[in-house]
């Protein structure tokens, strides 16, 4: 039994992947980034995430009795399609984080002359193509549709509009971190119910209008440390060094006491 044992150990060593000592290509990265964007855009959570959003925003402003005119219904619909963005990214990143694992080609990428962080850069650049760009485009289109409007106009500024790609980027990178790090499909799910039934995300939210009197450096620092977290996380998990786990850890104490400082007085 102990010869069987040390017999996978060391199987499971030898198809793992190198420690390749090059860097990934910016044409790699590119090309994987094209690849992963459209998948990710056109995967079905993706899809299905912005079409169960759009609905339940639609359901809970459209069910007021109010008639709404044609601006009004395009700029709820586009908050809609924002919110479903944000959902759909979390699923989709958290699939594309278990897609080598579930084709069972995660050991074939050790034949690859790329090093192994090429696929995760990949993936990242992907979100950054896909549902970062095109959050950037809706927020445009929203900016245009809501600066009318009489109650939501005067909070609409540029500190408002840039935190939801940022937004985006950071649950992708958490998505995707978690299902680096645990291959479930219940990652993505989880993610999304501790959004909602964790008192820290209500307390700290992701996107705060300025008239909160939020501390504006604070909390983009909270953000991009967020980001910042989690994608050393992921990159961790194709190669456990160091100094990928001490970025993490630094990034992740910079926000948590970005975070805090804007805790309400009391705390939660």
């Amino acid at each position: 039994m102990a010869t069987s044992l040390r017999a996978a150990f060391e199987d499971a060593r030898a198809s793992g992947i190198p420690q390749a000592s090059a860097r990934p290509s910016v044409a790699g990265v590119w090309a994987l980034g094209r690849i992963e964007a459209r998948r990710m855009l056109l995967h079905p959570s993706f899809l299905i995430g912005m079409a169960f959003a759009i609905f339940v925003m639609r359901g809970a402003f459209g069910s007021g009795g109010t008639q709404m005119d044609l601006v009004e219904n395009v700029a709820w619909v586009l908050g809609g399609i924002l919110v479903g963005v944000l959902v759909g990214t979390v699923l989709t990143t958290n699939i594309a984080a278990m897609r080598p694992r579930r084709d069972q080609t995660q050991e074939l990428f050790g034949a690859l002359p790329a090093p192994p962080e090429t696929r995760t850069v990949g993936v990242f650049a992907g979100l950054l193509l896909g549902p970062v760009t095109l959050s950037i485009v809706l927020t445009a289109c929203a900016w245009w549709a809501f600066r009318s409007n009489e109650d939501i106009g005067p909070h609409i500024d540029l500190f408002l509009a840039v935190q939801i790609p940022l937004t985006v980027a950071a649950l992708g990178a958490i998505g995707f971190a978690i299902g680096r790090w645990v291959p479930s499909l219940l990652g993505g799910p989880v993610v999304i119910a501790a959004h909602i039934m964790t008192g820290i995300f209500w307390a700290v939210p992701w996107v705060l209008p300025t008239s909160t009197d939020v501390d504006r450096p604070r909390h983009m620092v909270y953000l991009v440390a967020a980001i910042t977290t989690w994608v050393a996380l992921a990159l961790a998990r194709d190669r456990r060094t160091a100094p990928r786990f001490l970025i993490a850890a630094i990034a992740f104490a910079v926000g948590v006491v970005a975070a805090s400082q804007q805790l309400p007085p009391g705390g939660l």
